[in-house]
């Protein structure tokens, strides 16, 4: 039984339900296979919601979640990101294409722009309005594969063959 849930795609109701987690009678134990199998399915379904992530980018014809993401998988504690490496990150040849969006999501909140020098900004995820940008920094760092990655390692299949 355990192994026709690992086998077909996992819902998030459907993990619920494994695991017996949106039952209140029960408590959760995990050992063993059980413990390997739960985070196991944890890692699908976070890798699925970046796959989500994704395909939701593509939608916008500005851009503003392409750029989110970007920043987003570009962040972190010692990082500094600025608009070349999201320009660099989406894979763009020119600045003026995601513009609109950087300026979209700074007048919506979603990120702050810290003006260092007039040609050098540093940009961040506004975390401390939107929390859930958290998670989702962390989904996308972990899961998504941004379009520099993609090329990279074609070029790496490339090179093999």
């Amino acid at each position: 039984m355990w192994y026709f849930y690992l086998t077909m795609s996992q819902s998030y109701k459907d993990f619920l339900e494994k695991y017996s987690i949106d039952d209140f009678k029960t408590s959760l134990k995990l050992a063993g296979h059980t413990k390997v199998d739960f985070y196991n399915d944890i890692d699908k379904l976070l890798k699925s919601m970046s796959t989500i992530f994704d395909k939701l980018a593509t939608i916008g014809t500005m851009r503003g979640a392409q750029v989110l993401m970007a920043i987003a998988k570009l962040s972190g504690p010692d990082s500094v990101v600025n608009k070349t490496d999201v320009k660099n990150c989406l894979n763009v040849d020119r600045l003026e294409k995601i513009l609109p969006a950087i300026e979209y999501l700074e007048k919506s909140k979603y990120i702050k722009i810290e003006e260092k020098t007039k040609k050098f900004h540093i940009i961040k995820l506004n975390e401390e309005d939107f929390p859930d940008l958290r998670v989702f920094r962390e989904i996308i760092q972990k899961y998504w594969k941004s379009p520099q990655e993609e090329v990279t390692q074609a070029k790496k299949w490339s090179e093999i063959k």
